[in-house]
Order: C-alpha cells, then sequence, then structure tokens
C-alpha cells in the first residue's frame, strides 16, 4: 500500500511540475498538496519535506518569492521534525530571505532574453536563454540571480546527499565498526536506527543484511530513496 501511495504521489508531483511550467498555479499547488499527503502517509517523510521545498524553489525561479516563503516554511519544519537539522535550516534561511528574488535592479542587469524569461516567469524560457549566453556570462548570471534566491546552481539530489552523509556520518561510522566484527555498539545502533524509521529512514533493513555479510550494493540498495541509497553507498565504502 505504502509503495502504491509512493507511486501516486511521485505521479502527482510530476504532473503539478508540468502545470507549474505552463502557469497554473492553482492545480499545481493542489497536486503538490495532495502529493505530500500521500508521502507522509506512505511513510515517506523526507519525500514530502523535499518536495514541499521544491515547489517553493521553483515559485522563486518563477519570481515570485511572495509565494514560496509558505512553502519553504514548510519544508524547513518538516526536516526539523524528521531530523534533517542542516536541511531545516537551509530551508528556513531561503523563506527568511523570500522577499529578496527579482528587484527591479536585478532584472535591469540582467541579458535582455534573460530579464524577459524572468519577467514572464518562464521557466522553459529562462533555460533557453541561459543555453544561448556565453560560458562567462552565463555564469555571472547564474551567481546574481543564485545570491538572490531566484535559482538553485547546485544539483539538487547531490547536495542533499552531501548534507546527509555529513550529518549521519558518525552513525555510518559505528555501523561499518559491528560490520568490520565490533560488536559492542549492535545494541544501541539498532535502537537508533528503529527511531530513524519511524522518521522515514530505511535504513534498518539494509544495515541489518550488511551485519549479515551482504556486500551487493544492488541488493542492498534496492527499493531505498536516493538519500538512504547514499548512506548504504557510504557504509559499504567504510568496511
Amino acid at each position: 500500500m505504502s509503495t502504491d501511495l509512493k507511486a501516486e504521489a511521485d505521479a502527482l508531483i510530476a504532473r503539478g511540475r508540468a502545470l507549474l511550467e505552463h502557469g497554473d498555479l492553482p492545480q499545481a499547488t493542489a497536486l503538490l498538496n495532495q502529493a505530500v499527503r500521500h508521502y507522509w502517509s506512505a511513510g515517506e517523510y523526507y519525500a514530502a519535506a523535499a518536495q514541499t521545498g521544491n515547489y517553493g524553489w521553483a515559485l522563486r525561479r518563477r519570481g515570485r518569492p511572495d509565494l514560496a516563503r509558505p512553502y519553504l516554511e514548510q519544508a524547513a519544519a518538516l526536516f526539523h521534525q524528521i531530523g534533517l537539522e542542516e536541511f531545516a535550516e537551509r530551508h528556513r534561511f531561503a523563506a527568511e530571505d523570500a522577499h529578496s528574488g527579482l528587484s527591479a535592479e536585478l532584472l535591469e542587469s540582467m541579458p535582455t532574453i534573460v530579464r524577459a524569461a524572468l519577467e514572464r516567469g518562464d521557466g522553459a524560457a529562462l533555460q533557453h536563454a541561459l543555453d544561448a549566453l556565453s560560458l562567462a556570462e552565463r555564469q555571472v548570471v547564474l551567481e546574481r540571480l543564485a545570491a538572490a534566491g531566484v535559482i538553485q546552481t547546485d544539483d539538487a539530489a547531490a547536495d542533499d546527499a552531501a548534507e546527509a552523509l555529513r550529518q549521519f556520518a558518525p552513525l555510518l561510522e559505528a555501523i561499518a565498526t559491528v560490520a568490520r566484527g565490533d560488536r559492542r555498539e549492535q545494541g544501541a545502533l539498532e535502537a537508533t536506527l528503529e527511531e530513524l524509521e519511524r522518521k522515514g529512514w530505511c535504513l534498518r533493513a539494509p544495515v541489518g543484511a550488511i551485519w549479515a555479510g551482504t556486500r551487493d550494493p544492488a541488493q542492498l540498495t534496492a527499493q531505498l530513496d536516493p538519500l538512504d541509497r547514499a548512506l548504504v553507498q557510504r557504509i559499504l565504502e567504510l568496511i
């Protein structure tokens, strides 16, 4: 049942993203809210928080920081609830800074084709405009837009995985220590993994398999989301 809910939520997000690109904010928002409820019901708490934040960032890219702020705030609250404080802080800061967005001064500094796309809130046209710039000019434009919080220049998935790896580094090292044969902390780690599972992380089963001797990444990470997969892969690297 939870797998079905997650698949339905993923489909709703994809439909909502397409509607947002076409400027249908009310329907895109309705689909996002429905998807987040599905993620939460399925125990996919990270996905619920991440997609809420992604919608906030998308609204900022479309020049609507006023609409983005509540979604960034909600994402911060959800990340805090599941124990990802660095993620929460990033979204909290973005929410507090959401008033900056597209100022008249920023628009005036943009190349004509970029400015036109930003004024229309047309994400596809913005990407086309950026692609048409020289490499040096595109870098300057991206830096200015990122500084204003209009866009994110880093790959979101890679950035989130890096933050999760930093935040969970001591836990991952302790798990690897048990896998290498030192079982003294296993009981405490099992309790920690159980608590993390209640918060939406799916590490207990793959870690148990690792402790039992499994080392096949494909087998261990099947059905995991990108963050859980990155954490399991790091454990394997540490063993």
